[in-house]
């Protein structure tokens, strides 16, 4: 008889080892996962961050560029040819005779106290009557294109709906005073120093869109101090400076400096001073004989380059004054009253003339609050009953006064080479009117260490 035995059964450890693994490796999976949507979303996060300050740096960028580009701009911040708009360094930071900025408009009288408060929300109308800040413009990038909205004052800015569904990186702009708090009472600000403040979104909604629905969840503040480098560097000290010969001629010039600052000098030559002077179409200071105020054979102008002469007034070379982005460039040849006065309407204060310069035109050029720089590459040639208010500075050869009438320079005119009257020119010193295109004409840029996103 066969006895048989039972087999024990085997695996089961293994399945037990295989389960464990199993889970180990479902856990593992699981957390792996965990951590991608971590990644995941840390990347949408820093995306939307990314696309937010570099929004806020386009802000900064843009600001600086309209600042200097001096043609008067739409609601839109378009190219305006319409007399009542305003360029946007006019429209949101009213510059004054001192190179001083004011945030409002109009500017409000007095200076704000110290210390300076916090910011606080857009559109604070109260903050901005104090004469602290101004709310400034908005743009947003739709299909690859910047839209923009330059609002008046007090008003809020609009921008058009954004139907990316990625979203619109949009910037909203705030200028402002810098108060030196550490001067005694009252505070002055330092004169020509803007501090631009952008925010920006990664999405066009709150806050650089006031009116959307909702908030943006990138976002990004930027500040930029910002200064002025006057057109004008060096004020002129007569009412007529040439660095060669002035000859009047027959005709007698009507040459006037009352100015103290400048000891009433209107004639000042490197060269010789000759032709007809009549003492009494001659003013200088009180008590001051009429040729005294006549400096001629000044060897610290004869001794000059034109290059360095140029560079002395306007404290740059004339290639770098062309080529600055506040400076409107004017192609004519031969008569430009119209190109001279289409410049001016647009907003141009400083305006280079390609080639020879005639103007004969019975008309206004620049004002007393808003002179213009004129300088001519060539000869300049004034005819006519005219005004010019501001700095006219003749390049090269001979600046010729012909033909008749009263041209009436009012501020100072200047010539590299000669100065020759067969007319009667009429240059008057103007300290205000110097003081007004040194403080409004120029352009601003970065100060260093005036960056900050903190």
């Amino acid at each position: 008889m066969r006895t048989g035995t039972l087999s024990r059964q085997t695996g089961a450890a293994t399945l037990m080892v295989t389960l464990i693994v199993l889970m180990v490796m479902t856990m593992i999976t699981f957390f792996a996962n965990r951590n991608i949507l971590f990644e995941t979303k840390t990347a949408a996060n820093q995306y939307r961050s990314v696309k937010a300050i570099e929004a806020a740096q386009a802000g900064v960028e843009w600001a600086i560029a309209k600042f200097n580009d001096m043609h008067k701009i739409t609601a839109s911040c378009g190219l305006s040819s319409l007399t009542s708009d305003r360029t946007m360094r006019d429209k949101y930071l009213d510059p004054d005779r001192d190179g001083k900025y004011s945030p409002t408009d109009p500017p409000v009288s007095g200076l704000p106290t110290c210390p300076q408060p916090a910011e606080p929300p857009y559109g604070n109308a109260a903050y901005e009557g104090a004469r602290y800040v101004r709310d400034g413009p908005a743009c947003t990038l739709i299909s690859g294109v910047w839209q923009c909205s330059c609002p008046a004052a007090g008003a809020l800015p609009t921008l058009p709906p954004c139907s990316d569904p990625k979203g619109c990186p949009t910037f909203r702009l705030r200028f402002q005073n810098v108060v030196n708090c550490a001067l005694a009472t009252p505070a002055v600000q330092d004169p020509g120093l803007v501090r631009i403040t952008s925010i920006g979104c990664n999405d066009s909604q709150k806050p650089c869109v006031p009116a959307a629905g909702g908030s943006a969840d990138g976002m990004a503040t930027v500040t930029q101090l910002v200064k002025l480098l006057n057109g004008l560097a060096t004020v002129p000290a007569a009412a007529l400076t040439a660095k060669g010969n002035v000859n009047f001629g027959s005709n007698a010039i009507t040459a006037t400096n009352v100015d103290p600052g400048t000891n009433g000098i209107t004639i000042n030559a490197g060269g010789n001073i000759t032709g007809f002077i009549d003492p009494k179409t001659v003013q200088s200071l009180p008590g001051t004989p009429p040729t005294a105020s006549l400096v001629g054979n000044d060897a610290s102008l004869a001794t000059l380059t034109d290059d360095q002469m140029f560079a002395s007034f306007f404290g740059m070379s004339k290639d770098a004054f062309k080529a600055a982005s506040a400076t409107t460039v004017v192609n004519c040849s031969g008569v430009c009253n119209a190109e001279v006065l289409s410049a001016i309407d647009s907003g141009a204060r400083q305006i280079w003339v390609d080639g020879n310069l005639s103007l004969n035109s019975n008309a206004v050029f620049g004002s007393a609050s808003n002179p213009i720089m004129l300088v001519v590459n060539g000869n300049a040639e004034v005819r006519g009953t005219m005004t010019i208010y501001g700095v006219l500075y003749c390049q090269d050869g001979t600046w010729d006064n012909t033909g008749g009438g009263d041209a009436q320079i009012i501020g100072a005119a200047i010539a590299e080479g000669n100065f020759t009257a067969t007319g009667t020119p009429n240059p008057t010193y103007d300290p205000n009117v110097l003081a007004n295109l040194r403080g409004t004409s120029g352009q601003f840029a970065k100060l260093p260490g005036g960056w900050r996103d903190f």
